[in-house]
C-alpha cells in the first residue's frame, strides 16, 4: 500500500513524495486573505512556507490524514488535519480543479473508479496517477513570488541587524577580566573570613546569623565581580551587569540567568548592609573601588623593563 508520505505513483512507476507532510502551523490563511485569477494562479497574500497551499493533489491526498492514537488517546494533529489553513486551502484547490475541465473530468474518473477502495489505497490507482500528472503539467503559479522574495530578504536583513546589535551590545557590556578578579582574590578571602566569623559569633543579629555558608560564599563572589567591573568601567553597574559577567566567568553557582539576576541584586543589597552595619563596627570595611592595581607607567620608574634612576645634580 502507498505510504503516508507519498502523494501518488507517477506514470513511470516512481513514488512522488508529498510536498510538505507536516504543515506549517504558525501561519493561518483565511479565505478572505487570498484571491485567485481565472487561470487558477494565486494572487496576493504571501503564503510563506505553505508550499502545498491549494495544490489539488495535496488537498485530495490529505483527505485521509488522521490524528495518531496512543492507548486510546488522540495525539497532536498531523498532516493536513493539523493545518490551520485547511479551509482556505480546500476552497482554492477545488476552484483550480473546476477551472480546468480536463482536470475536473480526471478527478471524477478517479472517484468513480475507486469507490470500492478505502484510505490510501485509492491513491495507488492509475486514475489518480492521471489526475496528479495533469495537475503537475498544468503548473499553477503564484504572482506573490516577488513578495515572498522580498519577505525573505527583509527577514535576512532583520537577522543581520540583530546580529550587529548583539555585537554592539557585547562591546558595550560591562565585564570583568580574570586578571582583574585575581587582583582581588586576597581581599575577597579576607571578607569571606570576616563574614563567616561575624555570622557565627555569639549575639550576631538575626539577619546575619541566618546566612547559610553558600549565601556567604555567593555574596563574596558578587562583591569581587562587582568591584572588578567598577574598576574597569565608568558609570553605574547594575545587577544585570554582574549576573552576565558571572555567567561568562563561570561563577554563576549553578543558577540560571533569571534566578541568578535576582540573587545578585539581593547580594548587592546585602553588601551595602555589611559595609554599614553595625554602625559602630561594620562587618566589612569600606573598600576603595577606584584604587588601581596596575603597575606604574611613569617613565622615571620603569622603561621597557629596565629600571631607571634619575640622578640629582651634586
Amino acid at each position: 500500500m502507498i505510504a503516508n508520505n507519498i502523494a501518488y505513483v507517477s506514470r513511470d512507476g516512481k513514488h512522488v513524495p508529498r510536498v510538505q507532510r507536516y504543515r506549517n502551523r504558525q501561519e493561518r490563511l483565511f479565505i478572505r486573505d487570498v484571491s485567485i485569477d481565472a487561470n487558477g494562479h494565486i494572487k496576493h497574500k504571501p503564503i510563506g512556507k505553505l508550499a502545498c497551499f491549494a495544490n489539488p493533489v495535496e488537498y485530495l491526498r490529505g483527505e485521509f490524514d488522521t490524528r495518531p492514537t496512543f492507548k486510546g488517546e488522540q495525539g497532536p494533529p498531523r498532516g493536513c488535519k493539523g493545518c490551520p489553513s485547511q479551509p482556505a486551502c480546500n476552497k482554492f484547490a477545488e476552484q483550480r480543479i473546476e477551472m480546468d475541465a480536463g482536470i475536473a473530468a480526471k478527478r471524477l474518473a478517479w472517484e468513480a473508479a475507486t469507490q470500492g477502495l478505502e484510505g490510501t489505497a485509492r491513491y495507488e490507482h492509475a486514475t489518480f496517477t492521471e489526475f496528479a500528472t495533469a495537475c503537475d503539467e498544468r503548473g499553477w503559479t503564484s504572482d506573490n513570488e516577488d513578495d515572498l522574495s522580498a519577505q525573505r530578504a527583509e527577514e535576512a536583513k532583520r537577522k543581520r541587524q540583530g546580529r550587529a546589535e548583539d555585537k554592539r551590545k557585547a562591546k558595550r557590556a560591562k565585564t570583568a577580566t580574570p586578571a582583574a578578579l585575581a587582583a582581588l582574590d586576597d581581599e575577597r578571602d579576607q571578607r569571606h573570613e570576616a563574614l563567616v566569623s561575624q555570622a557565627r559569633a555569639a549575639g550576631a543579629p538575626t539577619w546575619l546569623r541566618n546566612l547559610p555558608d553558600r549565601t556567604i560564599a555567593f555574596t563574596c563572589d558578587v562583591w569581587q565581580v562587582l568591584v572588578a567591573i567598577e574598576r574597569r568601567h565608568a558609570g553605574e553597574v547594575t545587577g544585570g551587569d554582574v549576573a552576565r559577567a558571572m555567567l561568562a566567568l563561570g561563577r554563576d553557582h549553578g543558577f540560571p540567568e533569571p534566578s541568578l539576576r535576582v540573587r545578585v541584586n539581593e547580594a548587592i543589597a546585602r553588601i551595602g548592609r555589611l559595609e554599614c552595619e553595625p554602625a559602630d563596627a561594620p562587618v566589612w570595611a569600606a573598600f576603595d573601588r577606584a584604587e588601581s592595581h596596575n603597575p606604574p607607567r611613569s617613565p622615571g620608574q620603569f622603561l621597557n623593563g629596565v629600571e631607571s634612576v634619575v640622578l640629582e645634580d651634586a
